[in-house]
């Protein structure tokens, strides 16, 4: 008996040397993704009782989870032939689960800033738009197209004496306070944000605001939501950081190159008029949120 145990205590000496000299470690347990985010920041996540074609379950929950990073999800999950785990975890706690290893991927409307990069790592963008501005397409200045977008100074002309509105937590809501309500000599309100952009996007089409500030992907859905809806294009006046938020990134933890080349290589593959169906499919879908 002790023979065997000291067998097996050499055994053991020799395989920690063994690490030691050669590294025993796989490294990071990449067979699924495990997806962290919020499931509640509408368009890109939200939860639902309903399961559906859009739907992945919600790791420990009978709920499931829908939106344009759900979809973003299943696309990776059916190109890389991998399982993908759904779990929600509030905003504040998804960097720190990312680097306890909880979860391998943020995928939740998360853009890459200068801040976050200091602790963990972003892939390529799965989402970059330009800013745009949703109208009545009756105020929309005639001429007015990607080709010949609207100046800063006149859209601050073109929002005197009227009042912006977006959605709730969203770079969008940022962007009326920095830009337009907060601008000397100019009477632009700031009203309250809506719980989704399709009901920012009512507000605009009745008329209790002027106009809702978004991504051009965003933009674009929201036109459908009444046929008195248009597109104002702008020209670029955000500054580098904020022009960050309209961009966003699937955050992975620092040193996890195989997962983000292999999500890189296949986010390559999606086009972006792909990506744009279906943010504007996931924008309309949470505008019609009744459970």
């Amino acid at each position: 008996m002790k023979h065997s145990i000291f067998n097996a205590f050499k055994a053991t000496l020799l395989l920690g040397g063994m690490c030691l000299t050669t590294g025993c470690s796989s490294g990071p347990d990449n067979s699924k993704l495990v997806i962290g985010l919020e499931c509640a920041y509408q368009p890109f996540n939200w939860e639902t009782r309903q399961a559906s074609e859009y739907t992945l379950p919600i790791d420990g929950s009978s709920l499931f989870a829908d939106g344009f990073d759900i979809a973003i999800a299943r696309y990776l999950s059916e190109d890389l032939n991998r399982e993908v785990v759904i779990k929600k975890i509030a905003w504040t706690s998804l960097i720190p689960s990312l680097n306890s290893g909880e979860i391998n991927m943020i995928l939740a409307g998360m853009s890459s800033t200068e801040e976050r990069r200091r602790s963990i790592d972003f892939t390529d963008p799965y989402l970059a738009s330009d800013l745009a501005f949703l109208m009545q397409k009756s105020n929309i200045p005639e001429g007015n197209s990607p080709d010949n977008p609207l100046s800063y100074d006149d859209a601050l002309t073109l929002f005197n004496n009227h009042a912006l509105i977006c959605q709730l937590g969203v770079v969008g809501d940022d962007i009326i306070e920095d830009y337009f309500s907060s601008v000397e000599g100019y009477n632009i309100q700031h009203n309250d944000a809506l719980a989704t952009y399709p009901l920012a996007a009512m507000d605009v089409s009745i008329g209790s605001s002027f106009a809702m500030p978004a991504e051009l992907p965003v933009v674009e859905a929201m036109t459908n939501i009444s046929s008195n809806l248009g597109v104002l294009y702008v020209e670029q006046f955000l500054s580098e950081s904020d022009k960050e938020g309209l961009s966003v990134n699937i955050g992975i933890k620092k040193g996890n190159d195989e997962l983000r080349e292999a999500l890189n290589n296949s986010l390559a593959k999606l086009s972006n008029s792909e990506r744009g169906r279906l943010m504007g499919e996931a924008s309309q879908r949470s505008g019609n949120i009744n459970d």
